[in-house]
């Protein structure tokens, strides 16, 4: 296939204002850290070095990587909350990190993006992410949306998960909505003892007498999603996937159960999704390309002046560096 033909493909199938999945690989771009960097500062924590098990869990992340390790090597409960509070204090401060040094100019391709799809009627997009980063949240305020998460109010955010009488209310007003989804929780978020939930934005600290509102990677995200805001909002981005006709995944591996039963079982029927990755995953490689799906791209990293792209019984490579974000939106 043709560059120009592949581009009239891509069109085509981003022509309804797709779903925006963002994964890990679309934070790190912008010096969040990665799974390897969570790892290396959790072998510093003089708590998890104390755990009976912390020379298994060692070389385990070393070997299979920190959820795996996680997993596969039993700690103590006092050792996955520390694992909690590390992996909270390593994003945050790499989050507010970028958010210092670009208080006013927040990440420009993503607020591009929201920007593009928010143009047409009906002033809306939804992104379903695992991060636990703000960058959506950034990106929303420079296109001037109001983001709805879960969480109502202005700097103490009291939980206030959506209803009718609320969308109604913003659909009159004619508001530009960004829905954020975010299934693993946010670094806004906390609970305290008595089990109530609230937010407070750009916290630099753990306030007191609370704990924070995120799964961290392993086993334990699976049972803790049955509790709110998790239930709601995981429920809410499957309506999503279901409401949505096409869906733009970046930087996303397939490999998180909270977000795949539904997107998976969407483009199975027809519906169209395009992949921006460095490198794709073994899992993306099964449930896209290898899956007998109908139509969909995959943007792949060749090398530094290449990109590869798959799609429905083909793969080509071409000119330019089209897997990066901002590159993407110049050829959408």
């Amino acid at each position: 296939m043709n560059w120009t033909e592949c581009i009239g493909v891509l069109q085509g199938y981003l022509e309804n204002n797709p779903l925006i999945v963002l994964g890990s690989g679309a934070s790190m771009s912008y010096g969040l850290p990665s799974m390897k960097i969570l790892a290396e500062e959790i072998k510093k924590s003089d708590s998890i070095i104390s755990d009976p098990n912390f020379s298994v869990f060692c070389t385990a992340m070393d070997g299979l990587g920190l959820e795996e390790a996680i997993d596969s090597v039993e700690l103590l409960p006092q050792t996955l909350n520390e694992i909690r509070r590390i992996v909270w204090k390593t994003v945050n401060e790499r989050d507010l990190a970028y958010f210092d040094s670009n208080p006013t100019t927040p990440p420009e391709a993503l607020a591009e993006l929201l920007h593009k799809i928010l143009a047409p009627t009906p002033n809306k997009a939804v992104i379903v992410t695992t991060n636990y980063d703000r960058l959506a949240e950034y990106s929303a305020d420079q296109v001037g949306a109001t983001t709805v998460t879960g969480f109502e109010g202005c700097l103490i955010k009291k939980l206030e998960l959506p209803n009718l009488q609320l969308k109604t209310r913003r659909t009159r007003a004619r508001e530009r909505v960004v829905d954020i989804w975010k299934v693993h929780g946010s670094l806004d978020w906390f609970i305290a003892s008595d089990g109530t939930v609230a937010s407070f934005p750009l916290t630099r600290n753990i306030p007191s007498a609370l704990q924070p509102l995120i799964i961290p990677p392993g086993k334990e995200k699976y049972s803790a999603t049955h509790d709110e805001p998790y239930r709601t909002v995981i429920a809410e981005a499957d309506n999503a996937f279901v409401q949505s006709g096409a869906y733009l995944c970046i930087g996303y591996g397939f490999n998180d159960e909270h977000i795949q039963p539904k997107l998976l079982a969407q483009i199975s029927k027809g519906k169209p999704i395009v992949v921006l990755t460095r490198t794709m995953t073994s899992a993306c490689r099964k449930h896209i390309v290898d899956a007998g799906i109908k139509k969909f791209l995959v943007f792949e990293y060749a090398d530094d002046t290449h990109t590869k792209v798959y799609g429905n019984g083909w793969e080509e490579m071409y000119d330019g560096q089209y897997w990066l974000l901002d590159n993407f939106l110049k050829i959408w």
